[in-house]
């Protein structure tokens, strides 16, 4: 048989090589335990992404106007303060940026930044201005 045609078998140097598109950065356990998903930073990134993109388009459409005014009215809408022992939705931000309309997980499952829980006013207060 023809030398060029022969296909040598090869083994590998160590059996720890994975030449997947997961492959582990570090030999270490902790280090493989830790490694995050190329997906995920574009997923803490999306709505930001697309709001860059919503406007981008907006100021292709309708001139430079539209996106600065939008952006004007989200910043006074996240100027709009509360007690610190009141709870605040930022409704009006929700519409502004279409949310209103979006069932996330936060509505369902009532995490503990989103509690409905009335605490003492006077201690709160103290302890936003440093008494």
């Amino acid at each position: 048989m023809d030398a060029a045609i022969k296909v040598t078998p090869k083994m590998p140097a160590t059996f720890n090589e994975f030449m997947g598109h997961l492959e582990p950065r570090d030999e270490t356990c902790v280090a493989q335990l830790q490694a995050v998903h190329p997906l995920k930073q574009s997923e803490l990134n999306f709505d930001q992404h697309r709001h860059n993109l919503n406007m981008q388009m907006l100021r292709k459409h309708e001139g430079l106007a539209a996106p600065l005014k939008i952006a004007m009215e989200l910043k006074a809408v996240s100027k709009v303060g509360h007690l610190p022992f009141l709870p605040s939705t930022n409704l009006a931000r929700d519409v502004l940026t279409g949310r209103d309309e979006m069932i996330e997980f936060s509505d369902i499952f009532n995490l503990e930044e989103h509690q409905e829980v009335m605490r003492q006013p006077h201690a709160v207060m103290e302890k936003a201005l440093g008494m």
